[in-house]
Formats: C-alpha cells, structure tokens, sequence
C-alpha cells in the first residue's frame, strides 16, 4: 500500500468512498472543478491510500490554516478520513495519519485537529491511540 495526493483520475473512486461517509451524492464534475482549486494551492493536501492492487481504500484532506496568536504558528485541520470497512485494521489509517502529520511538520504547524461524530468510538479509539487527545469540538451545518 502506498500513501500519496489524490489525482483527477482517483475523484471517482474518491467519491464512492466519500458516498460511505457522508452518505450523500457526490458529484463527480463539481468535484473535479474543486479539486483542480485544491491542487492549485499549497494549503490544502488530499491524500489517498493505494492497495497493491491499485484500488483507493482511503483518504483524508489536511488544510494548513495561518493563526495570530503567540509564535502565529499556523495548525491543520484534518477532515474526512475515510477507510473502506474491508481495509480497516491494517494500518491504512494510520499510514494516512502519518503522511499528514509528516506534511503538517514541514509547514512547521503548531497543531493537528479533527473532529469524530458521535457513535464514532471505534474511531475515536483510533484517533487517541494515534495520539490525538479528547477536546471539545462543535460543528454547525450551514
């Protein structure tokens, strides 16, 4: 398995594993026109995991956010991390983890955060055991 950025070709493999998350419809053309405004920009980092068989059995998105307080170190934000159910328990999850902590320290950020849903303990056991702590998080839909 090999961890690297998302290419155009993987969007709609991408989307069926983001259908699993979400589960809403993805659109695989408004897709492309944000991906293309995703690769342009140095912040953001779409990454996706590879069996050896060529098959996209992951992904998370990492978002270097600038920040103004103390040393104005920017942080990341971690969102959407997806395993396929099938794939998970084998360390795609963790290799993902590590590649974007890998890119978040070359940024030189102060931090990592991400936010799990409720009824998300399997996930949340994950996260900690990676080496994220509990903090209080909120979410509002707009």
């Amino acid at each position: 398995m090999r961890v690297a950025d998302i290419t155009v070709e993987q969007l709609p493999a991408l989307a069926g594993l983001y259908e699993t998350l979400s589960w809403l419809p993805q659109d695989t053309a408004h897709m492309a026109a944000v991906f293309s405004r995703m690769e342009a920009s140095p912040d953001y980092h779409l990454l996706g995991a590879v069996s050896g068989e060529g098959v996209l059995v992951g992904a998370l998105m990492g978002v270097v956010c600038l920040d103004v307080v103390g040393p104005c170190r920017p942080f990341m934000v971690v969102e959407n991390v997806i395993v396929a159910a099938r794939h998970r328990r084998r360390g795609v999850g963790r290799r993902l983890l590590a590649e974007i902590e890998r890119r978040a320290r070359a940024r030189d950020c102060f931090s990592l955060m991400l936010v799990s849903g409720p009824g998300r303990e399997d996930a949340q056991a994950f996260y900690t055991a990676q080496g994220y702590f509990k903090s209080a998080g909120f979410k509002k839909r707009l």
